[in-house]
């Protein structure tokens, strides 16, 4: 499934690439637009299956360069890997995670009550905090649902 650009995420590419003295290519143009209407966090390997179908002769060590890069100059962000590939969130504005064991889907949560978790202050003398994410692990609602498909089979519908 994919979702609308939103947020006006692709209208940060040019500022940020010019501020950082980057060329804007048709390639990192294309990776960064389809992450944007990505409604999943996908992992390189995803983005370059989307994108060579556009750019047939485009490396995977060109998409994966092409997102490190981005994540270097604040564009996305690299997303809990648990374990499994990186993957790439371009929503740099403060949000956490919910994070299925089941499937492996990573989905956006916004709430005033994380973003205003209190650090205990033996944290604080001890670390300079600087942002706060707040990754919260269970069981997604498909997964949770009686008649959902076997676990391998949800997985790859997931496409995570």
């Amino acid at each position: 499934m994919r979702k609308a650009v939103s947020h006006n995420f692709p209208d940060r590419l040019p500022e940020k690439c010019r501020k950082h003295r980057l060329r804007i290519t048709p390639q990192r143009a294309a990776v960064y637009e389809w992450l944007c209407r990505s409604d999943k966090h996908p992992t390189a390997e995803q983005v370059h299956a989307a994108i060579k179908r556009r750019f047939p002769n485009i490396s995977l060590d060109t998409v994966n360069r092409t997102l490190l890069t981005f994540a270097r100059i604040g564009l996305v962000e690299i997303v809990e890997g648990y374990g499994s590939p990186r993957r790439y969130d371009p929503n740099v504005q403060p949000h956490h995670h919910l994070h299925c064991l089941e499937c492996g889907a990573i989905i956006d949560c916004f709430s005033s009550s994380l973003d205003n978790l209190k650090i205990p202050a033996r944290i604080s003398r001890q670390f300079k905090i600087i942002s706060k994410k707040v990754v919260l692990t269970g069981i997604c609602a498909d997964c949770r649902r009686p008649s959902r498909p076997q676990r391998k089979q949800h997985i790859q519908r997931r496409g995570t």
